[in-house]
C-alpha cells in the first residue's frame, strides 16, 4: 500500500499535535501531576480518533466480557459525554450520570458508586450524560477524579473516549495503564490513528499500547500487513466483519452475551486475555467452554 495514502503532511501532523500539546497543558496546569489510581487495578482507555471504528462495540463487549470473567470487579466509564452510545449498547437506562457527577458538591470512593448503573453480568457502568447541553459541565478536572476514585474499588475500568483527542481523552489517558487502540480496515481509520499515535508520542503518552484491527477480514484492498506498518504498532487482536454486532448493539445487549458462540464474540472474550491473562492450567477448560 503506497504511504503517501495513509500517511498524513508533516504540517498538517505538526498542527495536531501542537493543538494536543496545548491540551496537554492545559489539563497538567490545572491539576499538577494527574492523580493515579491507589490500588493495581488496571484502567483500560479505547482509543480510536475516526468514527465509526467500531470503538464502542470493542469497549462494551471488553467490559462485558471482562464482567463476564470477573463479576463484581468491572467497571466501565462512558467518556464520550455528548454522544455515547455505551449504555444504549447495553440497553440500560441511567438515572445517574457523569455530568451529575460534575455538578456533585463532593464525590468520594463511597458516593461514586452511587452513581453506578448495575448490569447483568456484573459490570457497573457510569453513563456519560442525557444531552449534549447537559453534557458540557463535564471537564477534564472531572474526569481525572472520577477514573481514580472508579480504579480504587474495580479491578478493571474501561474508559469509551469520543471520536478525536480532546482535554477529556487527554486527562483519561494520564490515568490509564493501558490503552487499547482501535482501527477498522479503511484508510481514513488507519491514518487518524496513525496520527494520534504520533500526537501521543510527541506528548510522552507513554502506557501500555493495544491495537486491535476491527473488521479485519474486510477485502477492500488494504491487508492487516498494511495496517500494522502504517499506524506503526503491531496488530494483538482482531475482530472480524459481522452482523451480530449492528444486531446486538440494536437491540441492547452485547455480542458475548447475545451470542457467545458466534466467532466475532469469542474474539472479543480473547481480548480480556491482554489485560487477564488464562493460566495455562485453565485454558483448555476457558476453550472448552467459548467453544
Amino acid at each position: 500500500m503506497n504511504d503517501t495514502v495513509i500517511y498524513a503532511p508533516a504540517a498538517l501532523q505538526n498542527t495536531v499535535a501542537e493543538r494536543l500539546a496545548g491540551l496537554a497543558v492545559s489539563v497538567k496546569a490545572t491539576h499538577g501531576s494527574l492523580p493515579q489510581p491507589e490500588r493495581s487495578g488496571k484502567v483500560i482507555v479505547v482509543v480510536s480518533p475516526k468514527g465509526g471504528s467500531g470503538k464502542t462495540a470493542v469497549a462494551t463487549n471488553l467490559s462485558a466480557a471482562l464482567a463476564m470473567r470477573f463479576p463484581g470487579r468491572v467497571a466501565a466509564l462512558d467518556l464520550d459525554v455528548q454522544f455515547g452510545d455505551m449504555c444504549t449498547s447495553m440497553g440500560l437506562q441511567p438515572e445517574h450520570n457523569l455530568a451529575q457527577v460534575a455538578t456533585s458538591a463532593a464525590v468520594d470512593a463511597t458516593t461514586i458508586k452511587l452513581f453506578l448503573t448495575p448490569y447483568e453480568p456484573g459490570l457497573f457502568v457510569l453513563c456519560g450524560a442525557r444531552t449534549p447541553a447537559e453534557a458540557d459541565v463535564v471537564t477534564h478536572q472531572h474526569v481525572t477524579k472520577v477514573i481514580p476514585l472508579l480504579a480504587e474499588d474495580f479491578d478493571y475500568v474501561v474508559v469509551d473516549t469520543p471520536a478525536g483527542l480532546d482535554d477529556r481523552t487527554l486527562a483519561a489517558l494520564e490515568c490509564a495503564t493501558d490503552l487499547l487502540l482501535v482501527s477498522s480496515l479503511d484508510v481514513t481509520s488507519i491514518r487518524s490513528l496513525r496520527k494520534a499515535v504520533e500526537a501521543m508520542d510527541a506528548l510522552g503518552v507513554t502506557k501500555q499500547r493495544h491495537f486491535v484491527l476491527n473488521r479485519a477480514d474486510a477485502k477492500v484492498g488494504i491487508n492487516p500487513a498494511d495496517a500494522a506498518g502504517a499506524v506503526g504498532w503491531p496488530i494483538e487482536a482482531t475482530i472480524p466483519s459481522a452482523r451480530e454486532i449492528p444486531f446486538s448493539m440494536n437491540v441492547g445487549t452485547p455480542v458475548v452475551k447475545l451470542n457467545p458462540r458466534s466467532a466475532v464474540a469469542k474474539q472479543m472474550v480473547m481480548l480480556t486475555h491482554l489485560f487477564a491473562p488464562v493460566p495455562d492450567t485453565d485454558r483448555r477448560r476457558w476453550w472448552r467452554f467459548a467453544r
